[in-house]
């Protein structure tokens, strides 16, 4: 079938009778060729509890096969990703992903390695400065913005993406970091500086 050209089929049936008459019907089908295999699905990186997702060809198959060896199958939407729920995975765990066509031809097995760990703080040098030169909130500055500084140095290597954020008076507010100069920023109203109870701020 792969090596026909026009990859159509030409069928015939031939009915004879007891005289030796024949009659027969024809039909036609034509078929397409698929053997082409598709691309390897990529795994996103893996912690212990998110859902597991990642891109293979789009409404293609994808079966996940977990460290324990049971599987789960899901069909990769139109844009190629796809998502399938984590069964609580440890550190170092393996996970592997197969795309199947719908052709039936099967990709190779793309992998990841389960990273349940945070980055190794050991050695983060972090730290709030003096809230204004006096680390005191007057009347003009209760009345505005502060802003309050600090440091961040020697961040993990292996931290992807890293926030700063501060509550002050059960308000959260995310800084500013400036990664090359080892610090952060934030302005915040004077006046739940003011409002805090217990007036600190927690980093």
């Amino acid at each position: 079938m792969v090596a026909d050209t026009d990859k159509t089929i030409d069928a015939k049936v031939t009915f004879t009778d007891a005289a030796g008459n024949s009659s027969s019907v024809n039909d036609t089908q034509t078929y397409t060729l698929d053997t082409t295999a598709p691309n390897t699905p990529v795994i996103d990186p893996v912690n212990g509890t998110d859902p597991i997702t990642g891109t293979a060809e789009p409404g293609s198959t994808v079966t996940v096969t977990y460290p324990d060896g049971s599987t789960k199958t899901v069909v990769a939407g139109p844009d190629g990703t796809w998502t399938v729920p984590n069964p609580g995975l440890n550190d170092g765990d393996e996970v592997t992903a197969v795309a199947t066509d719908p052709a039936g031809n099967t990709s190779g097995p793309g992998t990841a390695i389960v990273d349940a760990v945070g980055p190794n703080t050991d050695g983060v040098n972090f730290a709030v400065d003096s809230v204004t030169a006096d680390n005191v909130i007057n009347a003009s500055e209760a009345a505005g913005n502060v802003t309050i500084t600090g440091i961040l140095k020697n961040v993990p290597s292996d931290a992807a993406a890293t926030a700063v954020t501060i509550v002050i008076n059960g308000v959260t507010y995310t800084a500013t970091v400036d990664s090359a100069a080892g610090t952060w920023t934030v302005s915040v109203p004077g006046s739940g500086l003011v409002a805090d109870t217990d007036k600190t701020i927690d980093a």
